[in-house]
């Protein structure tokens, strides 16, 4: 800030004079001879006595004489909404079009066809600076392009787009597709409109669901061929040329484009859940069950699998036949009913339809395929599971939960799965629940009581020696920690269980989001809720039964995640267990946080070229996200040394720098370059409408950078990095960037009494 100041005051001053100098100049006569200097003038009055300087010894003034830092960032003066450098404004996207209005005529001269259609913005607001590019109809198979005789006029926000020799086209059942452009910003997208009627009929339960790409894509749409597709439209738009002949070419399906590039068979595209959960782009009924009866051929299965050379395949069980098997074979033959070939009994002798095919399949989070979709999720969405509240006595919590199922209030302590009759932790079936818990600063649940790692929650897991369920109502009782907070958040973390799809006589786990519950210390009272920053229906929107779930018991709920994933996380903990150094490390630093803003920002984010990797050493994995592989040092550099026969039989492999001796140095090694399906800067596609852009720094608490000494849980040497600075740099990691942010805030230090130090400062 004091920067700015000067930088203010400097820029003032200059104005200041050029101003006077052009408004002497306009002054007409001459300015004459410039006159004799004056006699000096009295000396004036003694300031007042400056502040005693620092006697250059260690203390709180400042370390061998140094000057003390203020830990105050003051990004919101210039980034904050209205200021000159809104950071809002500089996030904000282009207008997204809403087409509307459209209909269709044959000119006055009965040679031209009219296109009539109104634009406007996602407020409503008319835009009136397009143009035309392209345009496209499909009737009935065979696609004609009239780009070329296609002008444009407007009148409001009313255009009209003339097609020149085409009336005859109006007698024909036909998709048309357009192309515009705004001429200012050169914002384009795509749009569609049947005229005069649906040639496609019979086909859309194939289509895709608008709101399942929205869910994804989000608003903006869909990014290919040079401009977006509006996302609540569909496949729609797709059809006109995805499965039709284009210009006297056979151009692939849509299901063909689709399913190889969200599987990565026709780019480098990351899909962020499950290509067998057909239901999360066929989401609706009868676009499911289209999808689910489609019977099992080479050309439909290939579109997934891309060929029978591959993983998907399992050829260990003399199945080895099927690898010269290419799109052109007639998979019919043994899948599904054929009665004019000896191989195959009434039914077939192997799965006939996708549904079949798939069903019983598992997910990579423990979720079962059925019928086109997750049961773990079909079944999760029928439970209504909360923490109703903590009693603290000082000595104990008791901290009562209740549960229902399919509309029905159940007993949290069954033992014995059945229908109607999940179990949550007692009995043969149950998977451990566990309560966490965790006690904020500020705003943020930082003060984790684990001393094994920096932030971290501990847990207690669940018993029938301290759950009880009278009357259905679940009290779980344990007790109270020693910390110096004023609230604090419990999360009772597990998946129920419920008889499996796949055989009554099992049970298997559904994903059910975790309650959490906030109170106040001492008390029975419930807390403020902390500010809302994250929208989790945003994140399973997408990652749909995939999003990380740790051992499966913290599912599907933010306030879960921020839990764990806090401003005081840092894996240091784990690089030193493993004896690696700053210097040998893969990102050249002595621990690194997961704090969420950080984690998301950086992920997301992996695949722009220039950014730093983004590397979390944890005790099952390295995970490196970054641009390429290449741009994570020594990660080729591959040992075994240390490693047992299993951890190499399993792929692992010596971390670059750890202790051959250590029992975690043996690692899997993961490296992700994440697609993300939207813009950087739609902030929305996971924040809240309304989120605090510029955090509060009473409220937002700043991150750990490097976690200090090996005592994890004392914060008080932490090196800190300020909240906005974080959010910020996360994306713009640029050093022009990082340097900026630290000039109007601090670079990452500790300070005497951590966190509370800036807080003080603010107050």
């Amino acid at each position: 800030m004091r920067q700015f100041n000067v930088l203010f005051r400097v820029s003032w001053t200059f104005l200041v004079a050029v101003f006077l100098t052009f408004g002497l100049a306009g002054c007409e006569g001459d300015d004459g001879a410039a006159g004799q200097a004056g006699a000096q003038g009295p000396a004036g009055p003694a300031g007042p006595a400056g502040p005693a300087g620092n006697d250059g010894n260690d203390g709180a003034d400042g370390a061998d004489g140094t000057a003390s830092i203020i830990p105050l960032e003051s990004c919101g003066v210039c980034h904050s909404e209205g200021s000159f450098a809104s950071a809002p404004a500089a996030h904000a996207l282009d207008p997204i079009e809403s087409v509307s209005n459209v209909t269709f005529a044959v000119a006055a001269n009965g040679l031209d066809l009219e296109v009539n259609f109104d634009l406007a913005d996602e407020a409503g607001a008319p835009l009136m600076t397009y143009g035309i590019q392209r345009a496209y109809a499909n009737a009935g198979g065979i696609v004609t392009s009239y780009s070329g005789d296609a002008t444009i006029a407007n009148i409001g926000g009313n255009y009209t787009i003339t097609i020149a020799d085409a009336a005859a086209a109006a007698a024909v059942d036909s998709r048309w597709v357009f192309r515009i452009e705004d001429s200012v910003t050169g914002t384009r997208t795509y749009f569609h409109a049947d005229f005069p009627n649906n040639p496609f009929a019979g086909d859309d339960p194939l289509a895709v669901s608008g709101n399942a790409c929205q869910a994804c894509h989000g608003p903006e749409g869909i990014r290919v061929h040079g401009a977006n597709f509006i996302a609540s439209e569909g496949g729609e738009p797709c059809l006109t040329c995805h499965g039709a002949v284009f210009f006297g070419t056979e151009r692939p399906t849509l299901a063909q484009v689709a399913h190889e590039y969200h599987n990565g068979l026709r780019d480098e595209i990351t899909y962020p859940t499950y290509m067998t959960n057909c239901s999360v782009c066929h989401s609706e009924e009868a676009q499911l069950t289209a999808v689910n009866a489609m019977p099992v051929s080479g050309e439909g299965c290939f579109t997934c699998h891309g060929s029978m050379d591959n993983d998907d395949w399992d050829f260990s069980a003399g199945l080895t036949f099927h690898e010269g098997y290419d799109e052109t074979t007639n998979c019919g033959l043994c899948h599904g009913d054929n009665p004019e070939t000896p191989l195959v009994v009434e039914t077939g002798i192997a799965p006939a339809n996708v549904a079949e095919f798939h069903n019983g399949t598992t997910t990579g989070r423990g979720g079962i395929i059925w019928d086109g979709a997750d049961s773990s999720l079909t079944e999760g969405a029928k439970f209504d599971w909360q923490i109703t509240g903590v009693v603290d006595d000082g000595v104990n919590l008791a901290i009562s939960w209740t549960a229902s199922y399919d509309g029905n209030s159940v007993d949290p302590c069954n033992a014995t799965v059945a229908a109607g009759a999940p179990v949550f932790f007692a009995g043969d079936d149950a998977d451990t629940l566990s309560m966490y818990r965790s006690y904020a600063q500020g705003d943020d649940f930082i003060i984790g009581t684990s001393t094994n790692a920096p932030g971290q929650a501990d847990r207690v897991a669940l018993s029938n020696d301290n759950t009880t369920c009278p009357g259905g109502i679940a009290t779980t009782i344990i007790p109270v920690d020693d910390v110096d907070a004023e609230k604090g958040r419990v999360a009772l973390g597990g998946k129920p269980v419920v008889v499996s799809v796949l055989d009554p006589a099992e049970a298997m786990e559904v994903r059910v989001p975790t309650p959490t519950y906030d109170w106040v210390l001492g008390t029975s009272d419930p807390a403020v809720a902390r500010r809302a920053v994250v929208d989790t229906d945003k994140c399973v929107g997408c990652h749909v039964g995939s999003l990380y779930q740790h051992g499966g018991d913290r599912v599907d709920n933010v306030d879960m995640c921020l839990v764990c994933h806090n401003a005081a996380s840092n894996e240091k903990y784990r690089r030193v267990a493993m004896g690696v150094e700053a210097s040998e490390a893969y990102d050249g630093k002595t621990g690194e946080t997961f704090e969420m803003k950080t984690m998301l920002h950086r992920i997301h984010s992996a695949r722009v070229e220039g950014q730093p990797p983004y590397v979390i050493y944890r005790s099952r994995g390295i995970y490196a996200f970054a641009p390429d592989v290449a741009d994570v040092p020594n990660w080729d550099v591959i040992s075994t040394e240390g490693c047992t026969e299993d951890e190499i039989a399993r792929g692992e492999r010596l971390v670059f720098g750890g202790d051959p001796e250590s029992s975690t140095s043996c690692q899997p090694h993961n490296f992700h370059s994440a697609t993300f399906p939207r813009s950087l800067n739609e902030c929305t596609a996971c924040h809240t409408e309304d989120f605090m852009v510029i955090p509060d720094q009473t409220q937002s608490m700043a991150n750990t950078t490097e976690a200090g000494s090996t005592d994890w849980a004392n914060q008080i040497d932490d090196v800190l990095q300020g909240a906005a600075t974080t959010a910020c740099v996360t994306c713009h990691a640029d050093g022009p960037s990082k340097g900026h942010a630290y000039q109007n805030s601090w670079a990452p230090q500790a300070f005497p009494e951590g966190r509370q130090t800036i807080i003080d400062a603010v107050n």
